[in-house]
């Protein structure tokens, strides 16, 4: 029946994979040829290149076909026309292609699978005595087999329940070894493994033969190598765990009472177990105590203390008292005292000590800040004005000088001196005496109102510490004066330069010079910093004007900030307060050496520099003097470079600041990225932008910013509150913008006539001038949809330059424009 299903198979896939003879006689002229044919252009004509079937063995998968493939191994074509070749079937092979059949595999060996191209040897244990097998077949019981692509297997009588053998032997139950050809089980103490019996290791057992494993003892349990049971613990011995080969001894402090224990049990308080492996604990003995449980030894109770339990001390009772390791308290002997409990001893009563309660006398004298007269019960305290050391029969009283506003003080250091401008005139006293009279001032300790009379020159009103020096102006003669009014003035157009004047000698005509300003009362003052005068006797002085310093006082004109820098407001008092670009160089490395700062933009440098470090802005560092040859550019973001890091920079010897974005804004502002600001103009403060609206196209910082080009009349700004913005006080660049630096490359003015007169031509045109300079191959030089001038050329001109708009010149096509060169004399740098 297997045989008939694998025909009919075998018909279905031919019927299906191949194209018949009568087939082709159907096709029309020229038609396509289908699978399983071939031509020579895949075509079918009549009479000409008809199309073919594809021979046995061989097949075609496509239609149009102009030649047949061979059938892989693995696979068959049996008959001509075929598109798709045939499988294999499981048992037979091809090992080559463009088989027009397959080959059973030979006995002793089989293929599992459809398409197979080679046979697999049966392996040891099984055989096949058939050709063209799918599988092999198992040696049964009796047989073994020990060889490779076996066709049969052999007998072996010793084997009596297993299939599959290898090897002719006597295979035995679990539990059982083969000995002298008989399986005999493993004895009680041992079990079976890999065909040997092998001892129960220790803290295991087997109480039977013929076991294929050992059980572990239990808790409280143990054993030996090649136990049939298990032993239990000792009394003073413990196991709390299974399969353990010795029981453990109870710890010091713990006791095991019976066999066969999973754990010890702790010493009660008042017992005690110095020692491991014991079956009880000790009591302990008179005057010691154990509080706690599981001691490994007693404690003595105390001096004043005796024992009332082997787990209990207590104190001795008022009028008792004991040494240490007591078991009971002795009562003090006549002559002696012990006033509260747990004394260790009593004491004689000494002098100055005070009877508290019948029969008890109170081991301490009398304490600091009290006072015990003669048979005092309870000790009195000391009174303000006094002072009463430890021991005192009676009160101290404070020094003359001093005062003493509090009870209970214990030394005379605690006694106050007599503050300035007070006097205590007597001992005892709680508060001072009095004020010092006028005319007089009395120091601190002063013990009489008139302890030192006023000076001349000075005036003392009552209760001065000190005296008062006659203001400038003035003079007063005369000691022991009072009042203000005692200083006489001197004459009109006349001061004195000091205090305290003693006569109308001191009384001088005072003309104030420049770098001073005149105080009606002081006299002559110092202009302070960031201030100035320029003509004498002043009556003030004038801050320093924008973008000016002064750093000193007493100036009589002030500094100029640096060509480059501002300020931004008036009154700057140092060098740092003036915002530009500033380098600091230096002619050691990592900032080492003897180092410079330079604040302009042309700097040559007469040393060897070895590092620099950018304070603020960005610099271009040149090789050469007057800005030339190599250079390299570096920002304050770089911080401290060495020369010898930059690359070809192997020198320094100019260097130049960067007029850019970095102090002022071009255009819009959008490209300032300047770190001078994080105030608005009304001086609120600049929150972080990643806290704005503008949080995806702003740096996150706190600094003023225009980050989109369109806000606040194109200024840099910010915002006050995540909704609110003010603009910044943020200088406009001049710098090419009302004139050109350099060669003009960077020149983004508006000028749009040239040196002659002419309207320029717009760039982006090719009329009335026919030119290459378009944007945007030439937008780095500012070209585009404009007619402003600029300089695309800078290898040729040293300026900016246009084409002239008009046709009646043909010789002169472009002229340079009428614009100056920026200079320091020419031009601010900044525009408020």
């Amino acid at each position: 029946m297997k045989t008939l299903a694998l025909c009919l198979l075998f018909v279905l896939q031919v019927s299906g994979n191949r194209t018949r003879y009568d087939d082709i006689l159907d096709l029309e002229d020229g038609a396509i040829c289908p699978r399983g044919t071939w031509s020579v252009d895949g075509t079918h004509y009549l009479g000409g290149d008809e199309c073919e079937l594809c021979y046995e063995g061989e097949y075609n998968d496509e239609e149009g076909g102009i030649a047949c493939e061979m059938c892989p191994a693995g696979t068959f074509a049996p008959d001509m026309g075929y598109w798709e070749c045939l499988k294999c079937p499981p048992g037979e092979i091809t090992k080559e292609t463009g088989n027009y059949e397959c080959f059973p595999c030979r006995k002793g060996q089989h293929s599992p699978s459809e398409g197979g191209t080679d046979c697999m040897d049966c392996l040891p244990g099984y055989y096949q005595d058939v050709e063209g097998a799918a599988s092999c077949k198992i040696c049964p019981i009796l047989t073994y087999g020990d060889d490779v692509g076996a066709i049969a297997c052999k007998d072996c009588p010793s084997n009596t329940n297993k299939e599959g053998m290898t090897e002719c032997k006597i295979v035995c139950p679990a539990g059982h070894v083969e000995k002298d050809g008989q399986c005999e089980p493993c004895p009680a103490g041992e079990y079976e493994s890999e065909g040997q019996c092998k001892p129960c290791g220790a803290g295991t057992y087997s109480d039977k033969s013929g076991s294929v494993s050992c059980d572990l003892c239990g808790a409280g349990s143990y054993s030996a190598e090649g136990a049939v049971q298990c032993v239990e613990c000792s009394v003073g011995q413990y196991q709390d765990k299974s399969g353990q080969a010795l029981c453990e001894d109870c710890a010091a402090g713990y006791y095991g009472p019976n066999v066969a224990a999973v754990n010890c049990i702790k010493c009660a308080a008042g017992f005690f177990n110095p020692q491991q492996g014991q079956s009880s604990c000790q009591e302990c003995p008179a005057g010691t105590i154990t509080d706690i449980e599981g001691q490994l030894a007693c404690q003595e109770c105390d001096a004043g203390s005796y024992s009332i339990s082997s787990s209990q001390c207590a104190e001795c009772p008022a009028g008792h008292f004991s040494d240490d390791k007591a078991a009971e308290c002795s009562p003090c002997a006549p002559g002696y005292y012990a006033p509260q409990p747990g004394a260790s001893g009593c004491k004689p009563s000494p002098a100055g000590t005070y009877v508290d309660k019948e029969g008890a006398v109170d081991t301490l004298v009398c304490p600091e800040g009290h006072y015990c007269a003669e048979g005092t019960v309870t000790p009195s305290e000391c009174p303000a004005g006094s002072y009463c050391p430890e021991g005192s029969a009676s009160p101290a009283l404070c020094p003359v000088g001093t005062y003493n506003p509090d009870a209970l003080v214990s030394s005379d250091a605690e006694c106050i001196k007599c503050p300035a401008g007070k006097y205590c005139g007597e001992e005892g006293l709680s508060a001072p005496s009095g004020d010092c009279d006028a005319g007089y001032y009395c120091p601190a300790g002063s013990s009489t109102s008139q302890k030192v009379i006023s000076p001349a020159g000075n005036y003392c009103p009552a209760g001065s510490a000190k005296p008062t020096p006659c203001p400038r102006s003035t003079y007063n003669e005369l000691t022991g004066m009072s009042s203000l009014v005692d200083c006489k003035s001197c004459p009109e157009g006349q001061e004195t330069l000091v205090e305290g004047a003693t006569s109308l000698d001191q009384c001088q005509d005072v003309n104030c010079s420049p770098g001073q300003y005149r105080d009606p009362v002081k006299g002559c003052i110092s202009c302070p910093r960031g201030t100035f005068s320029n003509i004498d006797n002043a009556v003030a002085c004038r801050p320093c004007p924008r973008h000016q310093y002064s750093s000193d006082e007493g100036a009589v004109q002030c500094m100029q900030c640096p060509v480059t820098a501002f300020t931004w407001s008036h009154g700057t008092d140092s060098l740092d307060g003036c915002i530009g670009p500033v380098i600091e160089v230096c002619t050691g490395e990592d900032m080492t050496g003897n180092c410079y700062r330079y604040y302009d933009d042309n700097m040559n440098l007469n040393t060897t520099i070895r590092s620099a470090k950018v304070i603020s802005g960005e610099f271009e560092l040149f090789d050469k003097n007057n800005q030339a040859g190599y250079f390299k550019r570096i920002s304050e973001r770089d911080g401290p470079v060495n020369v010898n890091e930059l690359g070809n920079l192997s020198n320094l010897r100019s260097v130049k600041a960067l007029l850019n974005d970095v102090f002022c804004s071009l255009d819009k502002g959008q490209q300032f990225h300047g770190s001078i600001r994080s105030t608005s103009k009304s001086g609120k403060a600049c929150i972080n932008w990643k806290r704005t609206p503008l949080a995806h196209k702003a740096e996150p910082n706190h600094y003023c910013q225009n980050p989109d080009g369109n806000r606040l009349r194109a200024k840099p700004f910010c915002y006050i509150s995540e909704t609110e913005t003010e603009e910044c006080d943020i200088p406009s660049c001049i710098w090419d913008m009302d004139c050109y630096t350099g060669n003009g490359v960077q020149y983004r003015g508006r000028v749009g006539r040239t040196s002659s007169d002419y309207d320029c031509q717009n760039w982006n045109r090719d009329y009335p001038v026919i030119h290459s300079y378009h944007s945007p191959e030439y937008n780095w030089a500012g070209v585009g949809e404009h007619t402003f001038c600029r300089n695309p050329s800078p290898e040729s001109e040293d300026r900016p330059w246009c084409f002239k708009d008009t046709f009646w010149t043909w010789i002169d096509i472009w002229d340079f424009c009428d614009i100056q060169q920026c200079s320091k004399d020419g031009f601010d740098y900044y525009r408020f």
